[in-house]
């Protein structure tokens, strides 16, 4: 994956996660704004904070020259012989 497919994909979680955000806000009763949708703000910023960290550190892992050699199974031998 390249950076500006990344930049797209957490774009477009971006989208969705504001516009939940958005709608409970919209549907907050008049006087509690505040109360309905500040939370849900916060949580969605942080999901998208986590999302996004998460996917950017997952990009650089597999675009790093020795990944393919990094991923081994933990059980698999390495060809030394048990002592």
């Amino acid at each position: 994956m390249d950076r500006d497919v990344l930049v797209q994909e957490m774009t477009e979680r971006f989208q969705e996660l504001y516009s939940q955000a958005l709608a409970s806000l919209e549907k907050a009763a008049d006087g509690e704004w505040i109360s309905a949708s500040e939370h849900v703000f916060r949580d969605a910023f942080q999901q998208l904070l986590t999302e996004s960290y998460g996917a950017a550190l997952k990009n650089k892992v597999e675009q790093h020259a020795t990944a393919d050699q990094a991923a081994f199974s933990p059980s698999r031998q390495s060809g030394c012989s048990p002592a």
